[in-house]
């Protein structure tokens, strides 16, 4: 080992340290052996990288808390098959150490460093990705200091947060090469965005039908097993069905779609249907996705286009969809925030972000949404 190997090993070694007294109060596990793992996979995978190419040892050279936590799930994977007693002669054990050493420095070499497995066109750090990731994550800073009083307030909250959840999701997929199961995770996005538009242009009432249909749904899966409380649901159903005037054959696209009468039986004098395209989406207003999300949905039952989809048409696609959709909800959560904000503080350093940022954002969008030929 020359000099320079010695030092990265010295100064992963403290890093190690560092590791343990951040983490290792959560881990019941031997530091002493952890170590001496961590130390065998660090040399074998510092060395395989120093003979490879700049670039990869710039983007492939893994930090100690990625080996770290491989080495302790394996380890505690392996302790539950036997007991405690054992255990010391087990860390003791030189094929059990040669073949945790093996089996951790394989997962680095095939999970990190040579993952060729849906090659993306963006990373994580590019301007696309991350200006979004930054922006979705400064806006869930304001979610904590939310006063919120009424069940469509607590809806409203968990809606935005995982329509927030389901747009990072999308950007992690096509970080991941993914192109086409970000195309279905943006098709759920647009049906959850869709509700949400519905429950915040509603009423109270609205928002305790949801939860009721949420209730109808259960009942109808058979994962209510209480007989009370099979019996009440079954009356709010019946009661709820003839309140809405709805026959008794179109009961199972009632359980789930129902609580959409509750806020508006018609729209351009036609009757919202039992189902998103012809219901939940054209109550919301977002008929103009109706193409993405039958392509989303082609997609989604394995069609042909899953296989053969053009990764970087869908991509472009999917991406400035997935903007479009975090506009349309920022802009509700910001005005619902206004209203609900316990501190004005919180809402003025939003702002001061905001007015940084969010230009930035739309130049982004627009260069996506309108790309040089």
């Amino acid at each position: 080992m020359d000099n320079s190997q010695e030092m990265i090993l010295a100064i992963d070694t403290n890093l190690f340290e560092a590791f343990w007294e951040a983490y290792g109060k959560n881990i019941t596990l031997n530091k002493e052996f952890i170590k001496k793992i961590f130390i065998e996979v660090d040399t074998r995978y510092k060395k395989f990288i120093s003979e490879t190419s700049i670039q990869s040892i710039m983007i492939k050279n893994l930090s100690v808390y990625d080996i770290c936590v491989y080495i302790c799930e394996e380890h505690i994977f392996n302790l539950q098959f036997i007991k405690k007693e054992e255990i010391a002669n087990l860390e003791n054990n030189k094929d059990y150490i040669n073949e945790l050493i093996y089996l951790v420095y394989d997962k680095l070499i095939y999970n990190d460093y040579d993952n060729l497995i849906g090659k993306s066109l963006r990373s994580r750090y590019s301007v696309e990705i991350s200006t979004l990731n930054m922006f979705i994550n400064r806006l869930f800073t304001l979610f904590y200091s939310l006063d919120l009083q009424t069940i469509k307030d607590k809806l409203l909250m968990d809606i935005f947060t995982k329509c927030l959840l389901l747009i990072k999701s999308t950007l992690n997929q096509l970080t991941s090469g993914l192109e086409t199961e970000a195309l279905s995770s943006w098709r759920t996005l647009h049906e959850l965005e869709c509700v949400l538009k519905i429950i915040y242009d509603s009423n109270e009432e609205v928002a305790k039908s949801y939860f009721r249909h949420l209730e109808y749904g259960a009942y109808h899966r058979n994962e209510i097993t209480d007989p009370k409380k099979i019996e009440e649901i079954e009356e709010n159903m019946k009661k709820d069905m003839e309140i809405l005037q709805v026959k008794k054959s179109n009961k199972e696209k009632f359980i789930n779609y129902g609580w959409l009468h509750w806020a508006s039986k018609t729209i351009n004098d036609e009757e919202i249907k039992f189902n998103f395209l012809g219901g939940l989406q054209k109550l919301a207003g977002l008929t103009v996705y109706r193409k993405w999300y039958e392509i989303a949905s082609d997609v989604t039952h394995s069609t042909p286009l899953l296989v053969y989809a053009d990764k970087k048409y869908l991509f472009g696609a999917t991406i400035v969809i997935t903007y479009e959709s975090f506009f349309r909800i920022e802009t509700l959560f910001f005005n619902y925030a206004k209203e609900h904000l316990k501190n004005p503080t919180y809402l003025d350093n939003y702002l001061h972000f905001k007015k940084i940022y969010k230009n930035r954002l739309e130049v982004i969008y627009s260069c996506m949404a309108n790309p040089k030929k």
